[in-house]
Formats: C-alpha cells, structure tokens, sequence
C-alpha cells in the first residue's frame, strides 16, 4: 500500500510538540471518497489551545494525548466508494479533515465538504471553515448600512469579519490589535481605523471615531477573555457584542455600568445544531462555507495580503513553535502537501 503522512499533536504539560508520521492511504468503502491535498490551513486559536491547555480544550477526552487535529483543507478527489452521488475523481474540495496529505471523507448529507469554484486559490480556499464562523457572526449581529463596528482581534476571523462587514455596508471600521503588522493588514481588509491598545486608549479612541456614540457593534475576535469588559466600554447604548473567536478562561465584567445601563446584548456564535435549514434561519453552516467561496473566487473577499506563512508541512514543528510564542510575525498559516 502507497504511504501518505500526517501531522500528530502531542499534549503534555511540559513539552507539547507537533510530529509528522506516515500512515497508509486509505481505500474508500460506501458511501465514502479519498482527498488528495494540496493544502491543509491552520486554525491557530483552536490548534494551540490543544497544545497549550490538553485536549478537552480542543473537544477531545481528557485521556487523548495524541491526535491528528486540524479541520480546513483542499485538494482533489483521487478515488471514489460505491454509493457517492455529487462528486467524482477529480473535483476540487475543502474538507473538514485533519493535516494530512490525505483524507478519507464520508459522504453524507451534512458532511463538511464542498466544491472549490473556479478562480479560489487552493492556498485560500481553505480557510472556508473560518469564513463559515465569520459569516455566522456577521449575520447573528445584524449589520447594517453605515452601522458603526469595532473588531478585537485582527487574526483571520477578525479580519475576515471586517470584510464581510465591509460587505455589508457597515462604516466605519475599527480594527484593533496589539500588533502593528495585524493592523497594517486590515486595513488591506478594509478597516477605516486602526487603534493599538499598547499607545492609546481604546474605548476613548473608539468614541472620538463614532462622535461620541460608541460602536453599535463590537466582535470579539481575540484569544483573551479578559478583551470583554473593553468590548463593553466600547459598545454604543443599546449596542451588541458579538463573541466570534473560542478565548478559553474566564472573563470578568460590570454588570452595572455597561451590560445594565447601556442596555447591551452579549451574542454567542457556536453553531451547534445548523447543519439544517430552518423557515426563521436558513443559514447553515454550508451555506455559510459555500458563500465565502463564492465571494473568495469573485474578489469580494482577499486572502492573499493575509497569508504570511505558506510551507511544507515538514516545517510544521517549527512553525507551531512560533505560533505558541506568540502573536508576532505572523497570521495566516498553511501547509503544502507536496
């Protein structure tokens, strides 16, 4: 049997590493079909928490020290199980799979697989994954022309969010980051301002850009819980705050001054549950995937200014070393599978 290999994670308290193993290509059975990939994309949050914090921090049992984690990727069809309707050896798909050079994907009706449409490059398209958490934050917050936005957080979801707020006609656009480069970037993505929460105030920043009011929609994109209490401060009354990044910790925040006297609305975004549609919500989370890469293969969303690391999968170890030590030098990550 032909050798493919695969990226292993290793939890532990001391020493957490990434590790590339072979493993033999699997032989699809019913109802199933192989992926060769070109690409597998990294979701930095949600990987280096399994590193970081063990694997319940991940959705995994306490006791799985090891696994193959990862969930956005793209390549080709290379084989297919009897039963497959709606795709065939040689279609171009993302998958839900883990960092691997191959995939083996069940076909069911609400697997996470779909076709990459002509003109998303292989090295974007992938990332559909976190255009669907993107997409679901946007929509659950209800954007409007000219509403007033902030985003905590200016990693790939964050700046995915200002783009498709962009998309939604919502202005001005405020991106705040603790890293220069990060914010250099979004305003590629579009943002009207930028403020660095290291050399100014960030709530009185974001009340001179909104004359006064507040932003009337504030994301938090961000790994740290503790950003809450700021996105409140920031938020106009009556505002919303949108939860769409997977901070782990615990958050402490003012009952009183904000969430009770501004009125607020604190909005989660997980996505539990929509894998159908509904009559009152008819956004499912492929729906969601399906849009980002419509709009990725027509140029209203760029990836491209975004991806500052794309290497050999043989460099992974080293790559997530970087990415444990911090937020510097890099944003969008992905690994080629030659």
């Amino acid at each position: 049997m032909s050798s493919a290999q695969r990226l292993m994670f290793v939890s532990s308290p001391t020493a957490p590493q990434v590790e590339l193993e072979s493993f033999t290509i699997p032989t699809p059975g019913v109802g199933q079909v192989v992926v060769r990939n070109t690409h597998t994309q990294v979701s930095a949050g949600s990987e280096t928490n399994f590193l970081r914090f063990g694997p319940q921090s991940y959705g995994l049992p306490d006791e799985q020290l090891r696994a193959n984690i990862g969930y956005m990727t793209v390549g080709r069809i290379v084989s297919v199980g009897a039963g497959v309707a709606g795709f065939a050896v040689g279609d171009r798909v993302t998958t839900a799979a883990g960092h691997a050079s191959y995939s083996l994907i069940d076909i069911t009706p609400t697997a996470a697989i779909d076709p990459v449409p002509e003109g998303a490059p292989d090295e974007a398209a992938g990332f559909a994954a976190l255009g669907d958490v993107a997409l679901h934050g946007v929509r659950r917050a209800q954007l409007q022309i000219d509403q007033s936005v902030a985003i905590f957080g200016m990693g790939i979801v964050g700046q995915l969010v200002l783009q498709l707020a962009r998309c939604s006609g919502a202005h001005p656009l405020i991106a705040i980051d603790l890293v220069d480069a990060r914010l250099e970037l979004a305003k590629e993505s579009g943002a009207t301002h930028v403020i660095n929460p290291a050399r100014e105030n960030v709530v009185q920043r974001v009340q001179e850009i909104t004359q006064g009011t507040g932003a009337e929609v504030v994301f938090h994109c961000a790994q740290a819980a503790s950003i809450l209490q700021s996105a409140m401060e920031c938020a106009a009354d009556r505002g919303t705050v949108v939860l769409t990044g997977s901070p782990p910790g615990t958050a402490t925040i003012r009952l009183k001054e904000e969430l009770l006297r501004k009125e607020l609305k604190l909005t989660g975004t997980y996505e539990s549950g929509m894998v159908h549609p509904h009559v009152y919500w008819r956004w499912t989370r492929q729906r969601n995937r399906r849009a980002f890469l419509r709009m990725l293969a027509s140029g209203q969303l760029q990836l491209g200014h975004l991806l500052t690391h794309v290497v050999s999968a043989a460099e992974a170890p080293a790559v997530y070393q970087m990415l444990l030590r911090g937020s510097e030098g890099w944003l969008g990550v992905v690994f080629k599978w030659d």
